[in-house]
């Protein structure tokens, strides 16, 4: 059978290896030198590694023209990557290359009839790498015996099984460590306790607003349609939206919080899925009078646009002042479709006359797409406490909307700490990740990386045998790593 290539698990039969592919055996070294006056040659510094360069000739057949540049079509899509990708070619068995396509296949030719040529370009990582390999953490120590010809950068995951104010791995020359051990004279102490947490798998506490009742915020409210809400796969989606109306309108449903809360820490999880329609999903926080104090969401406010924007904002309760914390639509401006089709996370905090907003991502249990805002505002109809929350869902007069869902809702409470007072970093059933290779440390998916220890190093795995360990008990962790070659 011929051999082929592997991008990012995907194969094409069709397209075979040729000969002639030219790798060196190793990138290329540069070293950086310092000279000295009045002497001859010069020190050597540092050894910078550079990119590896991998030619490799390709063919296949095709029928005629128009299956050529069929063949073509889906070359490109194949072949070209925005990101780098996992790289694996037949004739290089039991590695991996990471990289992507540059140039063109400049040399593209018809040798006959039916057989195409050319040779693809890669700019690959100065490594390549072996399967990933995976072991336990124990609290007693573990031993792994690294393979390859380069020291491997390691991933470490953890579940944590009890509150802790720090955590860490060591391979007894370095260590990575987030937060710190507590003092025999100091008290650990959770710097945002969580007060309520809905994981919308269920309507039980929920009640639906009666219809005709106004959300009053020009931005984020609108009016209650008497339609329903319902739990769809461990969400909250909109069974419909009622007959139509002027304005924002759409079905809500609300809940009392466990407390009234004057600094807080809310998180809300959404996803909306814009085919180009306005439309928003809000968690809208009232006072005890039900007038709003602050709302946080997703909205596109706009027709035939793809642009959905994440909002945070207080209200006075009269709809009188507002201020917005974040409206933010993405780095690549009003058309940036980076918060559609994927599950985001919007957080809005009050400590005192400060206000803080953040959005982020998480895939493969690291953070993605970033974005945070911070105001001051020292108007005291913003500092009223908060006591309900209502999940709106809206369209506008009569335009289609896109599909929403939430995903959950999460409410904290804001503590200060004594001098005398550790704080916890994770509780039992969080996670925590160590990425030696990315250098970034997260929790829960969020970047963590601001608790990091001062003297903490990500770490590589010398060849040979290495021996970890972790602190404190609380944690269950593995430890995975890719034996790398130069």
């Amino acid at each position: 059978m011929p051999k082929t290539l592997t991008i990012n698990g995907e194969r094409k039969e069709w397209l075979y290896l040729l000969r002639g592919r030219q790798e060196a055996p190793f990138a290329p070294h540069d070293i950086e030198t310092v000279s000295a006056p009045g002497k001859d040659g010069a020190h050597l510094g540092k050894t910078n590694v550079e990119l590896k360069q991998i030619d490799q000739p390709i063919g296949f057949t095709v029928r005629d023209e128009e299956h050529e540049q069929e063949l073509l079509d889906e070359l490109n899509a194949f072949l070209l990557t925005q990101e780098n990708a996992e790289i694996q070619f037949d004739n290089v068995p039991g590695k991996t290359y990471i990289g992507r396509v540059t140039g063109s296949i400049s040399d593209y030719s018809r040798p006959a009839p039916t057989l195409r040529e050319g040779t693809i370009t890669f700019l690959c990582e100065p490594y390549k790498y072996g399967p990933e390999i995976e072991a336990d953490l124990t609290g007693q120590g573990t031993i792994i015996n690294v393979e390859g010809t380069q020291a491997a950068k390691p991933t470490f995951e953890y579940d944590v099984l009890a509150p802790i104010t720090f955590a860490m791995v060591s391979n007894g020359d370095d260590y990575m460590m987030i937060g710190r051990p507590i003092d025999v004279d100091s008290i650990a102490k959770e710097p945002y306790p969580e007060v309520d947490r809905w994981f919308m798998n269920t309507l039980t506490g929920w009640s639906h607003m009666t219809e005709g009742q106004f959300l009053n915020d020009e931005v984020t409210g609108g009016t209650v349609s008497g339609s329903q809400i319902s739990v769809d796969e461990g969400a909250f989606i909109p069974d419909s939206y009622g007959s139509s109306q002027s304005g924002w309108y759409g079905p809500a449903v609300k809940t009392s919080l466990s407390k009234p809360i004057q600094d807080f820490s809310v998180t809300l999880g959404a996803v909306v899925y814009n085919n180009g329609h306005p439309g928003k999903v809000m968690a809208i926080f009232l006072d005890d009078q039900g007038d709003i104090v602050c709302s946080l969401g997703l909205i596109n406010a706009r027709a035939n646009s793809k642009n959905v924007r994440a909002l945070a904002r207080m209200n006075d309760g009269q709809n009188v002042a507002r201020h917005r914390v974040m409206d933010y639509q993405g780095d690549t401006g009003s058309e940036s479709q980076v918060f559609n089709d994927s599950s985001l996370n919007i957080r809005l905090r009050r400590e005192g006359d400060r206000f803080s907003a953040k959005t982020w991502q998480v895939r493969d249990g690291r953070q993605h797409a970033q974005h945070t805002s911070d105001i001051v505002d020292d108007n005291s109809d913003f500092q009223r406490p908060i006591e309900q929350v209502v999940l709106f869902f809206a369209k506008y007069e009569n335009h289609d909307v896109f599909p929403m869902r939430i995903l959950g809702l999460r409410v904290h409470e804001s503590t200060v700490l004594a001098d005398d007072e550790t704080p916890y970093i994770a509780q039992e059933g969080d996670q925590i990740l160590f990425d030696h290779d990315e250098e970034s440390i997260y929790i829960n998916g969020e970047d963590a990386t601001d608790l990091k220890n001062f003297g903490a190093s990500y770490f590589e795995l010398p060849l040979g045998e290495n021996e970890l360990a972790t602190l404190p008990d609380d944690l269950d962790g593995i430890v995975k790593y890719r034996p790398t070659y130069k």
